[in-house]
């Protein structure tokens, strides 16, 4: 695959996503640069592109890449530590005694180490995109960009901005290494949109990372936030209608909902992605809807942590715009979105309390589809068709669990796993071939990050680091 300016992939099992949602036995996908320039049965693609080479990928699912719509890529070093905090339901003791600690301890360089652990995972789990919903300011906006220009993934990433007063910050010991004044926050992403935003050929977006819209914060952030956005032209993302308790407060701010809070602040709209909405009822899923409001479902994760389910069936019935995210792995454990597809499959059936309350085909749909619209980016990728980009990964079927193949979606969605990821194309380059990472030195990322962890926990020192049963 010499240079990577053309080339076939044939003899596969394609799964389109197109508008007809084809699935194409002994199909083959064909790119020149960056794009699809074919998309059909072997022969016909090899017909019509003589003069490209023909890789064989026989035993091979070829599927749209993967788009994970909430990651926290700081968290990759903390990886199932919200397990040693479990003692406490809380959320708030999580947040605030385990994770702005760790996170508010981290340099630019270890937010540069824990970026190239997570994307290195999500790459050769199948991501090809993602949306990073808040890049703290200590972790250095900067050298994560250049992570994520340099291993070759799509990335939106969303710069954090707050206004959380003193007062609070001090009543609940909210560490002022993660903690930013809002002229600061504003200032640094309007900065890193103008450096960044369009970079790699145009893979790397900057967004607005809002904080919660909730007790700890000033109402008139958003509102600028949002008039900022809408005049730049620029998306924003954020953690709304998590829990019961965001509507509480909303209600006692005088507004139905904290859907309604969201919606009053300027919030809500085609630009917006919304994390979680776990707490949002039929009235605000009918908001959702009105206002092309995308929203980013974490299902692992709020099975995790006791959440309950995200009403994903009512939302996509009511024209929601539902797509699908990891979220970190200070809970969620790992990035790894093939294996979510089928917990999200599996939620919804356990709520719905039917087989048919969500089919594996609207679930690749949220993984691929639905994320691209969720980024903006729908016109370019998110599915396999002719002038969309080259960003693809293909699935190696011939191992135990993934024989014999009678529905490649449904052997996809509840049967496939990370590590069957064989190829990943971004931008018409290959960065994953054959299970290796090419655009990444994996031993050296691995080892940096465990040399880096004693430190972070000694400057951290959170008592719920240390594992729950005695280590010798």
């Amino acid at each position: 695959m010499a240079g990577n300016t053309g080339f076939i992939f044939g003899n596969a099992l394609v799964i389109t996503i197109d508008s007809e949602r084809r699935v194409i036995a002994d199909g083959a996908v064909a790119v020149i640069g960056d794009t699809i320039v074919g998309v059909g049965k072997t022969d016909q693609i090899r017909t019509d592109f003589p003069d490209l080479p023909v890789h064989d990928y026989s035993h091979h699912i070829i599927s749209p890449g993967l788009i994970d719509t909430h990651v926290h890529l700081s968290q990759a070093m903390f990886r199932a530590l919200g397990e040693r905090n479990a003692s406490s339901d809380s959320f708030h003791d999580w947040l605030y005694r385990l994770v702005l600690p760790m996170e508010g301890t981290m340099t630019p360089e270890d937010g540069a180490a824990s970026a190239s652990l997570c994307i290195l995972e999500m790459l050769k789990s199948g991501t090809t995109s993602f949306l990073e919903s808040m890049t703290s300011s200590n972790h250095g906006f900067d050298g994560i960009a250049q992570v994520c220009v340099d291993s070759g993934i799509r990335a939106a990433l969303g710069k954090v901005v707050m206004d959380v007063p003193p007062a609070y910050r001090d009543r609940v010991g909210w560490p002022l290494s993660a903690w930013f004044e809002p002229d600061q926050g504003i200032a640094e992403t309007l900065a890193a949109h103008k450096q960044w935003n369009g970079a790699a050929n145009g893979r790397i977006q900057v967004w607005f990372g809002c904080r919660t819209a909730d007790e700890s914060a000033n109402p008139e952030l958003y509102r600028r936030v949002a008039a900022e956005a809408r005049d730049r032209d620029m998306h924003l993302t954020i953690h709304h209608s998590e829990l019961e308790s965001d509507n509480e407060y909303a209600r006692s701010q005088g507004y139905r909902s904290h859907m309604d809070y969201g919606y009053q602040l300027g919030l809500l709209g085609p630009r917006s992605v919304l994390t979680h909405c776990t707490a949002a009822d039929s009235e605000d899923i009918a908001l959702l809807a009105s206002t092309g409001t995308s929203v980013a479902n974490c299902p692992a994760n709020n099975a995790t942590v006791a959440w309950g389910p995200t009403r994903v069936v009512e939302m996509l019935e009511a024209g929601v715009n539902v797509a699908l995210g990891c979220d970190g792995t200070a809970s969620d454990a790992n990035m790894d979105l093939l294996r979510d597809l089928r917990v999200l499959c599996q939620v919804a059936r356990t709520r719905g309390k039917s087989r048919n309350s969500l089919r594996a085909e609207t679930a690749l749909e949220m993984a691929t589809i639905h994320g691209a619209r969720a980024l903006g980016i729908a016109d370019q990728v998110g599915s396999l068709e002719v002038g969309k980009k080259a960003d693809l990964i293909t699935i190696d079927t011939d191992v135990p669990h993934l024989s014999p193949i009678w529905n490649p979606v449904a052997s996809l969605v509840f049967a496939a796993q990370g590590s069957d990821v064989h190829t990943v194309v971004i931008d018409g380059k290959i960065v994953v071939k054959a299970r290796e990472i090419l655009t990444m030195d994996e031993a050296a990322i691995i080892a940096d990050v465990k040399r880096r962890m004693p430190d972070i926990r000694q400057r951290a020192d959170v008592p719920a680091a240390t594992p729950r049963w005695r280590t010798l």
